[in-house]
């Protein structure tokens, strides 16, 4: 009964967030320009809003008031995140979270106009501003580095040393695969499938991928944004976007990993809405489902041979005299570049090693955001052998920092490094694993994952779904490929 008045309670603060996402979804779709200062306003409220509810007076006496019940084993776990949740958010100020949520605001506008015309110094002051607020965030609590306390927001399983030793590693067995591949050549001299790829055309494909995938339509859309992003407005209503370019694909990529992401959210028990146990387990599990489908997945040989007639049929004459082995070879194609989200799979670690080292440098060494763009170029030449041409291609090209989300980028690899875990494991427990894609069926994959991944929410740890994290699936995975 104690616990129902909980899940009561945690309504609320469910319904806040979705009002929440909807005008930040509505920001980077639809809403005119001129609207931004009155929009960073009005999310300032919300988030407000949202921290007062989840770290009130009345919540802390309805958690004081269950821990005296007697608890099954699930209700002792969701207890312990629901501390966890409150302790995180008292921590923090209620004057700080509105200021901080303004200034993200304000500054992922400044960030999108300056990137267009490669005004770094425009950015700048924003960005060191949003540099200081979070350093002064890293205060309000207790862990061995500062930038630990950033880190936890978003994977509370891994501190930056365990990160750092599974990067230094992860790091020289790609150099290693990427010599290999070199040498080999076979993924790299490629030649790209030619443009112009009709909008309307990567529309329909990425529609009916992401209905292949299992996103319905009836709780998804899917938009245009700067940036591709996927935000979840309630249990039954997601959305995700990609970009579109009449010179290439990336589209497709894009629609995938967002599609992994919505999934995720849309199959979360929502018995549970507002309660840890209708959240992920964390964001680097929620980044192994995109990667999953987007990679593991999407650029599989079996897939390339499953989706090559429809992508003939779409762009007749891009995929002229283009085979299902090529079109894999296309999709793998593994030359270094400068923009991540451009990247390919053997290299794109690598971009996110780099954006995790001088994060570390920011917290725990004092790094200023005015001397971020030289040590971006000199890791860029030395991990990738590129040079950004400009900072808009260079050191301004992600939304993440402009978006306070310091923290996030190391997700991004070790969701790359729980996909691989995870692919090995339904490799050995799905008869006809590849059979299946090649075939288009993907109802068992989606199944495997929603039963061993999404329905166990918050209720479980990343370790307890693939074991203590390692390389060694992840590059298995990749060397079996290339």
């Amino acid at each position: 009964m104690r616990m129902k008045k909980i899940k009561d309670y945690l309504k609320e603060y469910s319904y806040l967030k979705s009002i929440h996402s909807l005008l930040h979804w509505d920001m980077e779709t639809m809403m005119p320009s001129g609207a931004i200062e009155d929009r960073a306003e009005r999310l300032s409220y919300i988030q407000g809003k949202i921290h007062s509810h989840i770290t009130s007076s009345e919540y802390q006496l309805l958690l004081a008031d269950v821990k005296k019940t007697k608890l099954d084993p699930k209700e002792k776990i969701l207890l312990k995140e629901l501390e966890w949740d409150f302790h995180v958010n008292h921590a923090l100020p209620s004057q700080y979270v509105k200021e901080l949520s303004h200034e993200q605001t304000i500054a992922t506008h400044v960030w999108g106009s300056a990137r267009k015309k490669n005004d770094w110094k425009k950015f700048t002051p924003h960005l060191q501003k949003l540099i200081d607020l979070k350093r002064k965030e890293t205060t309000f609590y207790k862990t061995d580095r500062p930038y630990d306390a950033l880190i936890r927001l978003y994977d509370k399983e891994y501190s930056s040393h365990e990160i750092t030793k599974l990067f230094s590693e992860l790091r020289v067995g790609l150099l290693e695969l990427k010599n290999k591949v070199n040498k080999e050549k076979t993924f790299v001299k490629i030649r790209d499938l030619s443009g112009p790829f009709p909008l309307e055309a990567q529309k329909e494909l990425n529609q009916n991928v992401s209905k292949l995938f299992g996103l319905p339509d009836e709780y998804s859309r899917l938009d245009t944004s700067a940036h591709p992003f996927s935000i979840n407005i309630s249990p039954l209503d997601q959305r995700i976007t990609t970009r579109y370019s009449l010179d290439h694909l990336d589209s497709f990529g894009s629609t995938m990993h967002e599609v992994g992401h919505a999934l995720y959210e849309l199959n979360l028990p929502r018995e549970w809405e507002g309660t840890p146990f209708q959240e992920a387990i964390s964001l680097s599990v929620h980044e192994s489902q995109s990667r999953f489908w987007e990679n593991i997945i999407g650029k599989s040989k079996s897939f390339s041979e499953f989706i090559h007639p429809q992508m003939k049929k779409l762009f007749p004459k891009s995929l002229k005299g283009v085979s299902p082995e090529m079109l894999f070879q296309v999709f793998n194609k593994s030359v270094p570049g400068p923009i991540r989200v451009e990247s390919c799979e053997l290299y794109y670690n690598l971009h996110i090693i780099i954006r995790y080292e001088i994060e570390e440098m920011i917290f725990n060494q004092g790094l200023n955001a005015k001397d971020i763009p030289e040590i971006w170029n000199n890791k860029y030449k030395e991990y990738l052998g590129v040079t950004p041409k400009n900072h808009a291609d260079g050191v301004m090209q992600d939304s993440h920092w402009a978006g306070a989300a310091f923290g996030y980028f190391p997700t991004y690899t070790l969701g790359n490094l729980i996909s691989g875990s995870l692919y090995q494991k339904m490799k050995k427990e799905i008869k006809n694993f590849d059979k299946d894609i090649k075939n288009g069926e993907f109802k068992k994959i989606g199944s495997y994952l929603k039963t061993h991944v999404h329905q166990k929410a918050r209720s479980v740890t990343s370790k307890e779904i693939v074991g203590k994290l390692n390389v060694k699936d992840y590059l298995s995975y990749l060397n079996d490929k290339f």
